[in-house]
């Protein structure tokens, strides 16, 4: 199946809805199997889709020039020898005449109170479909916008392979300031991995589909490649997300915008991205090890006849049969179903060891379990801080204005923090006590820190009433 081919099972049947003569109210709701004429070979339609695709090349080869139909032809006659000329013609003709779409969309003044009025407003219509441009006197030709475009669709498909692409257009828009667009790419990512993984699923599930199990062991590395890129880059975007420089940016552009954005939602878009990608790999990586260990096998794939051929030939026992037709066969009213738990373990496939090691990541550069940093922090300003807070409780606007994140020159906020989160890394008689009064702190290097509560870390006593 073509990319071509699969373009046009998207849209089918919403050029069925535009065409529908159905009158709306109508109580008739079924819908019976579109009538279509034609030769029902896919003849013309492949000549039309070849002629795109040539078009399309000598657009990128010729800047936009016109192309002579004995050249089209003598492309065509490589697919189909001895090709006429009237052939080509009709399908010239036929892609170069428009014809008519009529869509709606919302009306520019909704608050009216003529809804007759609003709703002619609604309705629109569009003759710019065709997709080839014909010059009148010498026949010439070439795509027109609109053919270009559809071209460029059928082309972005199978988009998965491609996808790195669109990871790298969130950097752009990091980098030209269009944060509203982060989302609608990142979704397009989204759907891209998740089409690929329910398709992974099916191979699971019916491993007779042969030719899709093979092209996906085909192209099993290109799939590993594409899934590191898109990871890596979604990754720097994500990191650039927390620097001071663009944070100033995001919260100009904000202010102008007339919805109310917050940074969280860029950087839960881009997470939801990466989690799929995890589980995309795990998922390919389970498959993988299941036809390398023989282990993969047909779920919910049952062959009755040969099912009702073993019964024939060795019959169950008479009491287990009678328990069968007895609470299966529809003899009486009331309806009887058999108990869900026996069936569980033969509708899943469950494997006896689960890797949870995702191809996509490389375990030699994981960091290590604990945090170096964290560690020689606790071991250098541990005792200080144990001195400071026998002292007296220290709040954290307190703390980081008494400097005590800076540390090897550098800047330990985070293992700071981690002290008020879990105070047992310094003593285990330090507690955390919340103030009801907020705080808000501008560090050196420009960032801002703000709470609804103040936190205080000390040596606090239960007080009993």
């Amino acid at each position: 199946m073509t990319a071509w081919s699969k373009l046009l099972i998207a849209t089918t049947r919403l050029i069925d809805l535009h065409d529908s003569a159905h009158e709306p109210g109508s109580p008739f709701v079924q819908v019976s199997q579109e009538q279509r004429r034609g030769l029902r070979d896919g003849y013309w339609l492949d000549l039309g889709c070849l002629l795109l695709d040539y078009l399309l090349d000598e657009d990128f080869a010729t800047n936009s020039a016109f192309v002579s139909q004995s050249r089209c032809l003598n492309h065509l006659r490589e697919s189909y020898p001895g090709l006429p000329h009237d052939d080509l013609s009709f399908v010239i003709n036929l892609l170069s005449t428009p014809s008519e779409i009529h869509f709606r969309q919302p009306s520019p003044s909704p608050t009216t109170s003529d809804d007759a009025t609003a709703e002619e407003r609604s309705r629109r219509s569009t003759k710019r479909t065709a997709l080839i441009e014909k010059q009148g006197q010498t026949g010439q030709v070439r795509l027109t916008p609109s053919g270009r475009q559809a071209v460029t669709l059928a082309s972005q498909v199978e988009d998965l392979l491609y996808s790195e692409y669109d990871a790298a257009k969130v950097l752009a828009a990091l980098a030209r300031g269009d944060f509203s667009r982060i989302p609608d790419i990142t979704n397009q990512i989204l759907l891209a991995i998740r089409a690929l993984t329910q398709e992974l699923r099916r191979v699971r599930e019916n491993p007779t589909r042969e030719g899709k199990l093979s092209a996906l062991l085909d192209n099993e590395r290109h799939y590993h490649n594409a899934l590191t890129n898109i990871q890596q880059t979604l990754l720097d975007a994500r990191a650039q997300l927390a620097t001071p420089r663009l944070m100033e940016r995001f919260e100009s552009w904000r202010e102008a915008q007339s919805d109310d954005w917050d940074l969280r939602v860029l950087s839960s878009a881009i997470g939801r991205v990466l989690t799929a990608i995890e589980n995309l790999s795990r998922r390919l990586s389970e498959l993988l090890a299941d036809i390398a260990e023989g282990r993969i096998q047909a779920m919910g794939v049952i062959d009755f006849q040969d099912m009702a051929r073993q019964l024939l030939e060795a019959p169950p026992a008479g009491a287990l049969r009678d328990a069968v037709v007895a609470r299966m066969m529809p003899l009486h009213v009331q309806a009887t179903f058999p108990r869900l738990a026996p069936l569980v373990p033969l509708l899943e496939s469950r494997r006896a060891d689960a890797s949870p090691v995702a191809l996509v990541f490389d375990e030699a550069r994981d960091a290590a379990p604990e945090d170096p940093l964290l560690a020689r922090f606790l071991e250098a300003r541990g005792p200080a801080l144990r001195q400071r807070l026998r002292r007296a409780p220290l709040s954290l606007p307190e703390a980081l204005t008494e400097g005590w994140h800076r540390f090897e020159e550098g800047d330990c906020l985070a293992q700071l923090l981690n002290t008020f989160v879990d105070t047992e890394l310094l003593a285990p008689g330090l507690t955390v006590g919340i103030d009801a009064t907020p705080f808000e702190l501008e560090l050196d290097d420009g960032r801002r820190i703000e709470g609804a509560v103040t936190p205080s870390l000390g040596f606090f006593q239960e007080q009993h009433v």
